[in-house]
């Protein structure tokens, strides 16, 4: 049995998949494999964000109600026509439109008043009532990205922020890390999938591959199930060899500990399969299993409880399928307990909790009842987990513990109670 720090050491010494190039429409959720820098500047021309008058803002400098400046119209223009020189006076000019030569302010609309117009409705003289400062209302030429500027850096997530960006710079593709593609199956000669066959005396139903498919579409990643392999070992051996070539991980509920029936330890050697880690110091989940087939694919075995598949999932899974993608390492808040825990000492426990604010806006985690690994109700009330460190047995109110979302990066907790 190996300590939680040295499983995820293991872990995190995979090889990371390789950079594939995608459409920017197509790479939402993906990892960038390199910095995207700008090679144009965003706006491309200076324009209007108003729609009203473009004027010169020297010659409004001593203007008021009292003493009101008429201003001849000399042109219009409207967005997506090319840029032109003004001639003095003012300019009429809708939001978007490049702003003429020779302006260097636009007056709203709803600021100006209409003296005269064409008999097409172009206004042809305006009177003017208050000053225009510089720049008022301008959108420049690089005001929002100049050449060079980082749209994107090696390591994060595609958004569809960093999308509207790098469409907005005119590009087309970029380069990403692949997506690990991911098998799933469970084990049991009790587990039934068919939620309308009824169940047989000794029969439950199989929850935790539609948890573990669910979990890995949060993810974005791509996941094929393999079924319910009954307990056989033929049977699972024609499985995972189906599964090798297709899959970067497979991961499996059940069989991984130390009853008569736990047969994938030793069905993972016969097929060539390394165990790199079975058993680890946590509870609930201590008998999960880390294998690496010839091929490169990993192998998860995680326990047929659902607290622990769950566990196994959020904290050695991810773990891997974020490495494998390039991201940084996951790191959790610190808040403080509001009661009293205990556990076994050598051991890292992982606590279904829930974190909320209270009504002075100070977080307040509670460590829910019902931790025993069998038991999926205390998870509906669950929007954290906290994890208490090997080393203690007892945290006392107010200790400080870390805690982790139930999906990475997604926190969701409200105000007070």
């Amino acid at each position: 049995m190996i300590s939680y720090t040295e499983a995820i050491k293991i872990l995190r010494r995979q090889k990371k998949l390789p950079s594939v190039t995608r459409s920017i429409n197509d790479a939402l959720g993906y990892t960038a494999a390199q910095n995207m820098t700008s090679t144009v500047s965003v706006p491309s021309f200076s324009n209007s964000a108003m729609d009203g008058f473009a004027v010169q803002s020297n010659i409004l400098a001593n203007i008021s109600r009292e003493s009101p400046l008429t201003l001849p119209v000399n042109g219009s223009t409207v967005a997506g026509d090319m840029p032109t020189t003004g001639t003095g006076g003012a300019w009429e000019i809708m939001t978007g439109a490049p702003l003429p030569t020779g302006y260097d302010a636009v007056v709203k609309i709803e600021d100006v008043h209409i003296e005269n117009q064409e008999a097409q409705g172009r206004p042809t003289e305006i009177t003017l009532t208050q000053t225009a400062h510089i720049k008022s209302n301008i959108r420049y030429a690089g005001e929002d990205f100049e050449r060079g500027d980082v749209i994107i850096r090696e390591g994060e997530t595609v958004t569809s922020f960093h999308i509207m960006a790098l469409r907005a710079i005119g590009q087309k593709e970029i380069k990403v890390i692949a997506k690990p593609k991911v098998a799933v199956l469970s084990t049991g000669k009790e587990l039934v999938d068919d939620p309308d066959l009824p169940l047989a005396p000794g029969q439950i139903r199989n929850a935790n591959s539609p948890y573990l498919l669910a979990a890995l579409e949060e993810l974005s990643v791509p996941t094929h199930y393999c079924g319910i392999i009954s307990d056989n070992t033929e049977v699972f051996a024609q499985e995972i060899q189906k599964a090798l070539p297709h899959n970067d991980i497979i991961i499996s509920t059940g069989a991984v500990s130390m009853g008569k029936h736990d047969f994938i330890p030793n069905s993972l050697i016969e097929l060539g399969a390394e165990i790199m880690f079975h058993k680890v110091a946590i509870r609930p989940g201590k008998p999960v299993l880390f294998a690496k087939f010839p091929n490169g694919t990993h192998y998860f075995g995680l326990p047929g409880n659902p607290s622990s598949t769950a566990v196994g999932f959020r904290f050695f899974v991810t773990p891997l399928l974020q490495h494998l993608q390039g991201l940084k390492k996951e790191h959790p808040m610190v808040v403080p307990l509001m009661e009293e825990s205990s556990k076994k000492e050598g051991f890292r426990f992982f606590r279904k909790a829930h974190l909320s604010l209270s009504t002075e806006k100070k977080f307040q985690l509670k460590i829910l009842q019902g931790q025993e690994s069998f038991k999926i109700s205390p998870l509906l009330e669950s929007n954290c987990w906290a994890v208490l460190a090997e080393n203690q047995n007892d945290f006392t109110v107010g200790e400080e513990v870390d805690i982790y979302p139930l999906i990475p990066n997604k926190w969701n907790f409200g105000i007070g109670n």
